[in-house]
C-alpha cells in the first residue's frame, strides 16, 4: 500500500446532504468528485437503500435534495451555465428531470410546502432585480450599508437573502419575505402549509441579533415571536403548535456562546430545552473533506422528540430530547463524527452520515436498534496506508487538561528522536479538531512529517467556559500551544526536537503569527488566512466591526487603539525571526488579502525570509471547497516549504 497523496483530492468522494424519504427506506443524498480537467466540481443527487445505492442526476451540480410530502418526487438546484440555479423535480423511479423554475440569483434551502403545491427557497437577491446591473457595468458602487462584501458571496450591498416560493407543478415564483436590509437566514414550513416561520437578520450593526417571525401565506403578515438572539436554524413541530430554534443570546459570554435548542409557542414564549448540556448542537469539527450540503441539523418528526447534533472532545453526536424532558443519545460512536442527519416522519428512521480520522463520510440509516452502512464511495482508500492518531492529554498551565492528537508519519521509521512534525492550529477559534478525516494532515503523514493537532482553550466540544477566552486571544491559548509543544516529544518519542514546524488557517493563521512573533523555536511556519493587523480587520473583514470587539473585549479601535496594536502580530514583525509561507485567497472577505499583504512587506523590508502565495478567484474556503487545481497548489507549495526548512528528504 502506498500513502494518501495530494493528487488523492481527485478521487475522494465527497458524499453530503442525507435526506431520509418521509415514509423512509430510501436515502437521498449529494455525492460531489473534483473534476480536475474543468477544475471544479461534479455533484449528483444519488438515493440509497436496502438494494444498493445509484445516481438519480446527472449532474454537473445538482445540490439541495428535497423530498415531495408523499415521497415520490424530489426537488433539487441544478447551477446554471453562467450563474443562477434552475429548481428541477424528479421522480424516485428516475427519468429526465423537469425544470420547474429558473433564479437568476441562485436557489439554496430547497423544501416543499406539506401541501405539496409549493418548493420554498432562499436566494440572496437585489430588492429590484429588474433594474440591477452587474458591479462591472456600473460606472460607480455606491453604498450606504455594511457589510459592503461577504465572503463566498462577493459584493452584498445591494442583494439580500430572501424567502421566495415556486409554484408546483405550473411554476412562477413569489416573494415571501424579499426587503432591503432584511436577510433570512433559515425557514421552515407549518404542517398545514399555511404559513412559514423564518430567522430574519435586520440589525445592520449587530447582525447576529435576529428575529423570529411567522409569515400567514394568505395575508403575508409577519408576527415576531423572539428578538435579540443570534437564530442558526428553525423546524416548525409536527403538530404546529411550537416551533424549535438553535439558537444563542450572545450575552454574558458573547460568541463563546453555545447554540441551544429552545422552543417558541405561537404566543411568544420561550423554553430552553438543552441548557443543561454545557456543550455545543453545531457540529464544528474540522474536516477539508465535506461535500455541499443545504440540510438542517434539527429536526422535529411525529414522535415529538427533537433531534439535534452536540460536539464533545472532538466527537459528534446525535442527540434527541422531548420538551421539558432529559436528553438522550441516539447514535454516540466512540471515534467518529455524525456529520449530518435527518429522519423520517414518523422518527422511526435515521439517515446519518459519520466520517473517521481514516474514513471520509459515508451513508448510513438507522432503524430501530440496527445500523446499516448504505454506501461505499471511498472503499478505494483501503488501498491507502493510513495511519490513526494517538490521543494524548496534556496538563494546561491555566488548570484542566487538553486533548492532542498526534499523527504519526504513515511509514513510521524505527528511530528515536528523528520525525519532523507540525504543530497544526485550528480556526475559529470556536470550531475544533477530533475524529473527522482531514486528507492535509494525511498528506503530511504520507510525506514523512508527524502532525500534532489539539483544542487547546477557546476551542469547541468543552464547557462555554473553556471557549471563553476573548480580551486573552493570543495569551491563554500561547501558553497552552506552547505546553503542547513542550510536551509532544516526550509523548512521541520518535519526534524531533529540534524539526518543528507551525501552522494554521484564519484564527490558526493568527496564531501561527502570534507563535512566530513571540519565539523562534520553530524552525519553520506556515500563516494561512490569516489575521495581522485587527485595525484593519475591523474595518475590511465582513465581521470585523462586532467581531473584533468581542474577541479583543474593547471598543471601536479609535477609542481603544493600544489593545487592537497589542494583539496585532503586525506590530511585532521586527521580532519574527522564523521563515514564514504567507497563503491567502485573494477573494477572502473573512480575513481580507490586506493581512496577508502588509505581513509580507514588514518582513521583506527587514530583509527577513518569507514568501507570499495569493490565489486569485478563492475565499476565505480555499482548503475547503476552493477549485481543485488551486487546493493541490496550496497543499504543494505548504509541503515544499516544510519539507524544505525541516530538512524532510525524499
Amino acid at each position: 500500500m502506498k500513502p494518501l497523496t495530494v493528487e488523492d483530492l481527485k478521487r475522494i468522494v465527497f458524499v453530503s446532504n442525507p435526506i431520509v424519504n418521509p415514509e423512509g427506506g430510501v436515502v437521498a443524498y449529494v455525492a460531489t468528485r473534483a473534476d480536475v480537467d474543468a477544475n471544479g466540481y461534479r455533484s449528483q443527487v444519488w438515493v440509497a437503500g436496502e438494494e444498493g445505492y445509484r445516481p438519480l442526476t446527472g449532474g454537473p451540480r445538482d445540490l439541495c435534495p428535497a423530498w415531495s410530502p408523499d415521497g415520490r418526487l424530489l426537488a433539487f438546484a441544478r447551477r446554471l451555465e453562467g450563474g443562477g440555479a434552475g429548481i428541477h423535480v424528479v421522480s424516485l423511479e428516475g427519468g429526465e428531470p423537469a425544470l420547474l423554475e429558473k433564479s437568476r440569483w441562485g436557489a439554496g434551502k430547497l423544501s416543499w410546502s406539506p401541501r405539496g403545491d409549493a418548493i420554498a427557497f432562499l436566494a440572496r437577491a437585489p430588492v429590484d432585480g429588474e433594474k440591477w446591473k452587474p458591479y462591472g457595468e456600473r460606472e460607480a458602487l455606491e453604498m450606504d450599508r455594511i457589510p459592503v462584501w461577504f465572503n463566498g458571496e462577493g459584493w452584498v450591498f445591494d442583494r439580500f437573502s430572501g424567502l421566495f416560493i415556486a409554484r408546483y407543478p405550473g411554476g412562477g415564483v413569489e416573494e415571501v419575505i424579499h426587503r432591503r436590509g432584511v436577510n433570512v437566514v433559515d425557514y421552515s414550513w407549518s404542517p398545514d402549509g399555511g404559513m412559514i416561520a423564518a430567522a430574519i437578520s435586520d440589525n445592520m450593526v449587530e447582525p447576529y441579533r435576529m428575529k423570529l417571525a411567522v409569515v400567514n401565506l394568505d395575508t403575508m403578515e409577519e408576527q415576531v415571536l423572539l428578538e435579540g438572539m443570534s437564530i442558526a436554524e428553525v423546524v416548525w413541530s409536527s403538530r404546529g403548535d411550537m416551533i424549535a430554534v438553535k439558537a444563542r443570546p450572545v450575552k454574558e459570554r458573547g460568541f463563546a456562546e453555545h447554540f441551544r435548542v429552545y422552543t417558541v409557542d405561537l404566543s411568544g414564549e420561550t423554553a430552553c430545552v438543552t441548557c443543561d448540556l454545557d456543550r455545543n448542537t453545531m457540529n464544528l469539527v474540522n474536516s477539508d473533506s465535506r461535500g455541499p450540503s443545504c440540510l438542517k441539523a434539527l429536526a422535529w418528526p411525529d414522535d415529538g422528540r427533537i433531534y439535534f447534533p452536540v460536539s464533545d472532545a472532538g466527537r459528534v453526536h446525535l442527540y434527541r430530547v422531548v420538551p421539558g424532558g432529559e436528553a438522550e443519545e441516539v447514535l454516540a460512536p466512540e471515534a467518529a463524527v455524525v456529520d449530518e442527519f435527518s429522519v423520517s416522519s414518523d422518527g422511526r428512521e435515521v439517515a446519518f452520515t459519520m466520517m473517521t480520522p481514516t474514513r471520509p463520510n459515508e451513508v448510513y440509516l438507522k432503524r430501530g436498534g440496527e445500523e446499516a452502512k448504505l454506501t461505499g464511495h471511498n472503499g478505494w482508500m483501503e488501498t491507502r496506508l493510513l495511519k490513526e492518531p494517538i490521543h494524548y492529554e496534556v496538563e494546561s498551565p491555566h488548570g484542566g487538561s487538553i486533548d492532542v492528537w498526534i499523527l504519526p508519519p504513515a511509514r513510521e521509521p524505527d528511530c528515536r528522536g528523528c520525525v519532523p512534525w507540525i504543530l497544526y492550529i485550528h480556526g475559529g477559534p470556536k470550531t475544533s479538531y477530533g475524529y473527522a478525516f482531514l486528507h492535509e494532515f494525511h498528506v503530511l503523514s504520507g510525506m514523512g512529517f508527524a502532525v500534532v493537532y489539539s483544542n487547546p482553550r477557546g476551542s469547541d466540544g468543552y464547557s462555554e467556559e473553556f471557549a471563553d477566552i476573548r480580551g486573552r486571544y493570543g495569551d491563554l491559548d500561547y501558553d497552552e500551544l506552547m505546553k503542547i509543544a513542550d510536551e509532544a516529544p516526550s509523548l512521541y518519542p520518535k519526534l524531533d526536537p529540534y524539526r518543528a514546524g507551525v501552522t494554521g488557517g484564519s484564527y490558526g493563521g493568527y496564531m501561527t503569527n502570534t507563535i512566530v512573533s513571540r519565539t523562534s523555536r520553530f524552525k519553520a511556519a506556515v500563516t494561512q488566512r490569516s489575521c495581522s493587523n485587527w485595525i484593519s480587520f475591523y474595518g475590511e473583514s465582513d465581521i470585523g466591526w462586532y467581531f473584533a470587539r468581542d474577541i479583543l473585549q474593547a471598543p471601536h479601535p479609535w477609542e481603544s487603539l493600544e489593545a487592537y496594536e497589542r494583539y496585532s502580530p503586525l506590530f511585532k514583525a521586527s521580532d519574527i525571526e522564523t521563515p514564514l509561507l504567507i497563503i491567502h485567497a485573494l477573494e477572502d472577505y473573512r480575513c481580507p488579502p490586506g493581512e496577508a499583504i502588509q505581513l509580507f512587506t514588514a518582513l521583506k523590508v527587514q530583509g527577513k525570509d518569507a514568501k507570499l502565495v495569493l490565489f486569485p478567484g478563492e475565499n476565505h474556503d480555499l482548503s475547503r471547497s476552493g477549485r481543485p487545481r488551486q487546493r493541490m497548489k496550496r497543499l504543494k507549495e505548504i509541503t515544499g516549504w516544510f519539507k524544505e526548512k525541516l530538512g524532510l528528504e525524499g
